[in-house]
């Protein structure tokens, strides 16, 4: 079912309201008024992770077990910690209110920095940037090869609900008719096109080189790697919890440092892990 774009000032509220929603359901695990430390969790022996699927940089087995970039670096984190991570799922609608309702104790999936987002949780320094791209059919009778293009009523977009790829949709067409698809997989955004639902997809930018390589009709706007408003990527803290911060940018810093955070890029975005096969 299609959805009409919130405005700018709607969108902004409803993302506040989803962030503080349920913000007093549990009692945080320690309630001192400067926030949890690094010393609060090396205590406990546990760091409460979040998780969201987020294919191919966080994936779940059959059995629940997460795996792939985000899930592996977060064990890293543990090991140079000496704690277990406990990692507890969520959507990418309740993540971030999971976080300000200490579920959890940081967000360890890759959630896009954005300057919205910023107004309600603290984020780590980034481990990597992507923008986002439009798939479409290139075989499309509405000849979408622009931005012009796609941003008229007549073409749908689809996209994952309370991504960053739905924000960027609302922002650069606002005039587009917009399907909001609940946690949905590359293969389940492929399938908009090739069933008709949608004439275009919006997409991270590090996903456009296997999508075309696996799908002849793919093209994609805008027409290179880059994409569109490439953003920082990183972990989410609240507020409050400025030594953890500090811990987890001491622990990024070195893995950006000492090529971990490149070696489990190169070998965990790939077209499997992709959903693509």
């Amino acid at each position: 079912m299609a959805c009409r774009p919130l405005s700018s000032a709607g969108r902004r509220t409803m993302l506040k309201l989803l962030a503080l929603a349920g913000a007093g359901l549990a009692v945080p695990r320690f309630a001192e008024a400067a926030g949890l430390t690094l010393a609060d969790i090396k205590k406990s022996g546990v760091l409460n992770v979040g998780m969201a699927l987020n294919p191919p940089m966080v994936l779940q087995g059959v059995g629940g077990g997460w795996y792939s970039f985000n899930p592996e670096l977060c064990r890293r984190l543990g090991q140079s910690w000496g704690v277990k991570i406990d990692f507890i799922g969520a959507t990418w609608e309740t993540i971030i209110p999971g976080l300000l309702a200490h579920k959890y104790d940081m967000i360890g999936a890759s959630i896009s920095a954005t300057a919205l987002r910023k107004e309600v949780i603290n984020f780590s320094d980034p481990y990597y940037e992507a923008g986002q791209v439009f798939v479409v059919n290139k075989n499309n009778p509405k000849r979408l090869t622009s931005i012009a293009a796609l941003n008229r009523p007549s073409v749908t977009v689809a996209y994952t609900q309370s991504s960053i790829e739905g924000e960027i949709t609302h922002k650069v067409l606002p005039n587009a008719t917009d399907r909001a698809l609940t946690s949905s997989s590359v293969g389940d955004l492929i399938a908009e096109i090739e069933s008709g639902r949608s004439d275009a997809f919006a997409i991270t930018s590090n996903l456009r080189q296997p999508i075309m390589a696996k799908f002849p009709w793919a093209a994609t706007v805008p027409d290179n790697d880059t994409g569109l408003n490439p953003t920082p990527v990183a972990w989410g803290l609240r507020k409050e919890d400025t030594d953890l911060l500090a811990a987890v940018n001491t622990f990024i810093s070195t893995a950006m440092r000492d090529g971990t955070v490149a070696a489990l890029l190169k070998k965990d975005l790939t077209p499997t892990n992709a959903g693509l096969g």
